[in-house]
């Protein structure tokens, strides 16, 4: 699965939803230190795909994952979707076909 597709997934998942897609997904969620010594221990870390996030929330934090993944996708489509149909083809024939 792409970073694209996943972030495409979850963005229609509902919020109470998106942490079980997150891991079904293969993704990993670690939640703060109980007793924290830095800053970076506060918050919480979401990972999958390469892509690594951290916020404060963990609904924050997948929202940023979201982000991130849909930011770093190359768009090439005259609609702004990398899974365009028109990537790279050529366009439709003017004529029509006739039935026989």
């Amino acid at each position: 699965m792409t970073p694209y597709a996943a972030a495409k997934k979850l963005g229609a998942t509902p919020l109470l939803d998106r942490a079980r897609i997150f891991r079904d997904l293969g993704g990993n969620i670690w939640r703060p230190d109980h007793d924290p010594w830095v800053y970076e221990e506060l918050l919480w870390m979401v990972d999958l795909l390469g892509i690594r996030e951290t916020a404060p929330t963990r609904t924050e934090a997948l929202s940023k994952w979201i982000k991130q993944a849909t930011d770093q996708t190359a768009k090439r489509a005259s609609d702004g979707r990398p899974d365009c149909p028109y990537n790279g083809q050529c366009p439709a024939p003017n004529k029509v076909p006739v039935e026989a």
